[in-house]
């Protein structure tokens, strides 16, 4: 009885054994052609900059407090992507409504100072766009103190500053050129009210569409960055005319 007892348990234990060993390599066989479908990537490094004021966009959605928000509220929401990627080894994808006015803004958590900045301050980006040619404004926000909680907005035309083509450029817009006067959408009145813009308090950047100004619009932008200093404004004198009220 004793011995037909061992053989029974000597016989589990080689079956379990044998169990184990075929988990281990069908676990094995389905990692290793998970990876053959998924090549790793290895991250491009940042370059350290010290003239970096604020980081609007790199590698994540804004922390501690930030977020990201889109109008009308069927636009696409902005997304992460490995797909493309300048710097590091993420991009934000960003999908507009062509046939509408329509954008995506990025908001860090608090916000910045940029008076000691605006006259040789530069807002920096790298942009890359589905088709190339997109038409879109490039907007900054501030926290909405002056305007009753409604975020004021200087914008510039993209068109204005150069191409977005399929190759990824990048663009360094001095802020001045932005000017001091902010407008915000009063929906309560229809229409558009201008105050001054609250460099004071910067709180995110915006990209942005006019209706039916592109008959699609999809695009990805990297490492979004405020810095002290940037190359000299070369376009046209007091641009953009609108600096003051």
């Amino acid at each position: 009885m004793k011995s037909h007892l061992q053989t029974i348990i000597w016989k589990c234990a080689v079956g379990s054994l044998l169990l184990a060993s075929f988990s281990f390599a069908s676990f094995s066989d389905f990692r290793d052609r998970d990876n053959s479908r998924f090549v790793t990537r290895e991250a491009k490094p940042f370059r350290p900059d010290k003239d970096v004021v604020s980081v609007v966009m790199r590698e994540a959605i804004p922390r501690g407090g930030g977020y990201t928000y889109q109008y009308p509220r069927e636009n696409p929401e902005p997304i992460l992507t490995d797909k493309y990627a300048m710097e590091g080894a993420l991009s934000m994808e960003i999908e507009l409504i062509a046939s509408d006015y329509s954008g995506v803004a990025i908001c860090i958590a608090g916000s910045v100072d940029l008076t000691p900045y605006f006259e040789e301050g530069v807002l920096e980006f790298w942009i890359k766009g589905d088709k190339g040619g997109e038409n879109a404004l490039f907007v900054l926000v501030d926290d909405g103190v002056k305007s009753n909680g409604e975020s004021l907005q200087v914008k510039l035309r993209s068109k204005s500053l150069g191409e977005i083509t399929t190759e990824w450029k990048h663009f360094s817009i001095p802020l001045k050129l932005f000017g001091k006067t902010g407008v915000y959408w009063d929906a309560k009145n229809t229409r558009e009210v201008m105050l001054p813009f609250s460099w004071e308090n910067f709180k995110g950047f915006r990209l942005e569409v006019r209706k039916d100004e592109n008959e699609s619009f999809k695009v990805w932008i990297d490492d979004i960055v405020i810095k002290k200093h940037g190359k000299a404004y070369e376009g046209p004198a007091n641009y953009p005319f609108r600096n003051a009220i």
